[in-house]
């Protein structure tokens, strides 16, 4: 292996072995508590905007399709949480080429 390509793999797994574990889940989490933000404000500016058009039928079909935005999010958020779950197995045992396999 290259003195070059074992760098790159000691600065990408330095998140897993050497930073604080409240700092290393504050970074991974953080990403994943502003998506979920954006989804939110995403809903309240759609809703906003439809009911100044003032009929409530419109109005519903937006409140409505929130809760399916959120659950396409939580979706997307677990094979995320899930992906880096395996990940950090894989970092852990020092498999690093199936941590570029792993499903993200």
């Amino acid at each position: 292996m290259s003195k070059e390509k074992e760098t790159s793999i000691l600065q990408k797994t330095e998140l897993f072995e050497r930073i604080p574990i409240p700092k290393a889940v504050m970074k991974m989490a953080v990403p994943t508590v502003l998506s979920s933000l954006v989804m939110v404000i995403y809903n309240l500016a759609d809703t906003y905007f439809v009911g100044m058009l003032n009929n409530s039928i419109e109005n519903a079909a937006v409140t409505l399709a929130a809760p399916v935005l959120l659950a396409f999010n939580a979706v997307i958020n677990l094979f995320g949480v899930g992906g880096s779950s395996l990940m950090s197995r894989y970092l852990g045992q020092k498999k690093y080429a199936e941590v570029k396999k792993a499903p993200l």
